[in-house]
């Protein structure tokens, strides 16, 4: 009578692993449905490589952009070549001994002050770009954010996440892509 307990036990733990023996047998995998179906928080996604290909707003302040960087790009290229020339005609001038000494130092100190403020120039305009870039991404994540807050409160959605390909989210079923209703919203908004 001491080894009840034990000898119940044994037999309770068999009967428990022939059971689970019995329904792993038989059983077909479980897949449960996606949290939004299954009465849990409600997700979407929102696919970026088409938001960043469709939406209008976007592809203006892009095309804004890059015709900025055209034009600027233009002036620094033909401040470059008046450099260069200027610099040519001093070497020419200096090697034909057309020049005395003080004018060569005075206009080779001339060149090396202008290359240094096209340099700075170039650099400011980078920096300037890339605020502007930075401006027009903030503008799209205001914009984007607002709309998206408008259609998760009229249709529930707890989370919205960004889908692309190669991105963090390997995979996303298309039954929760709502790129198409946020593209609408964004586009046609005034």
């Amino acid at each position: 009578m001491k080894n009840l307990p034990l000898i119940l036990n044994i037999i309770l733990f068999a009967l428990v692993g022939y059971l689970y023996y019995l329904n792993s047998k038989n059983a077909k995998p479980v897949v449960a449905p996606p949290a939004s179906l299954a009465g849990g928080a409600r997700i979407a996604f929102v696919n970026a490589d088409t938001l960043d290909a469709k939406y209008e707003w976007l592809k203006q302040q892009k095309e804004s952009i890059k015709q900025r960087i055209e034009s600027e790009q233009k002036k620094l290229v033909a401040e470059e070549e008046s450099l260069m020339r200027d610099a040519q005609s001093f070497q020419e001038k200096f090697q034909s001994g057309t020049m005395t000494q003080a004018d060569a130092e005075k206009t080779d100190a001339a060149l090396r002050s202008r290359a240094q403020k096209l340099e700075e120039k170039k650099n400011k305009l980078g920096e300037s770009l890339a605020e502007e870039q930075k401006k027009a991404f903030d503008d799209l994540y205001a914009n984007v954010e607002a709309q998206l807050k408008s259609l998760s409160d009229q249709i529930g959605y707890d989370y919205i996440l960004s889908y692309t390909r190669g991105g963090q989210i390997l995979m996303a079923n298309d039954s929760l892509d709502i790129t198409t209703q946020v593209l609408d919203l964004l586009n046609n908004k005034k």
